[in-house]
């Protein structure tokens, strides 16, 4: 935490503006979902995040290292998008928060460091029915429908729909941090795709 209060620019912008890039990147990707370490301050801050979250009804099942050095990722489990959503919003706030007691500053911006992957702030979404059948899961959808060509039939409305309304969606996930995450490291933020 000492580093992050001589760096202006993380404290104000919550990234880096001025200075050297970060003498080692993620090129060797050697601590990629690794645990993270028993002697790391890391590890019993992610652990009282974990514990403050699931006493607010957040369950996050995943707790592991990410592609940047020191970088760490919660995932909860999975639920109904707006509850996601406002969880998601909740969660981060929970990590500024207990990062203060381990001595450890969080940053939430999505790239944070030139040329080192940022924290991605994202919510992953699927489409599936009352009873629970998953329909981006092609065998589990004609299974139950009894049709082989049901899945087909559900991919070709979900095309039609970003075709139709992919500048809504565009419009949705814009902004600058976004687009400096996604057009530096990642896919190209003017693309949306179904691939």
């Amino acid at each position: 935490r000492d580093q992050y209060y001589r760096r202006p620019d993380l404290q104000m912008a919550g990234r880096t503006i001025i200075g050297k890039d970060a003498p080692r990147g993620q090129e060797m990707c050697d601590h990629y979902m690794a645990p993270p370490s028993l002697s790391s301050p890391a590890l019993a801050c992610m652990q009282e995040i974990q514990d403050e979250c699931w006493r607010l009804g957040i369950p996050l099942k995943t707790r592991h290292r990410e592609v940047a050095p020191n970088q760490y990722e919660f995932a909860p489990l999975f639920g109904l998008n707006t509850t996601q959503v406002d969880q998601n919003l909740m969660v981060m706030q929970i990590i500024e928060e207990v990062a203060v007691r381990h001595g450890l500053a969080a940053l939430m911006q999505e790239k944070p460091f030139n040329d080192v992957n940022g924290s991605g702030k994202h919510n992953n979404w699927s489409i599936g029915t009352e009873d629970g059948i998953m329909l981006l899961h092609p065998a589990k959808v004609n299974k139950a429908t009894g049709n082989d060509t049901a899945f087909a039939v559900i991919m070709s409305a979900i095309i039609a729909a970003v075709n139709e309304h992919g500048d809504l969606m565009r419009m949705a996930i814009a902004s600058p941090g976004n687009d400096f995450r996604l057009g530096a490291c990642e896919a190209p933020p003017a693309i949306v795709s179904t691939y």
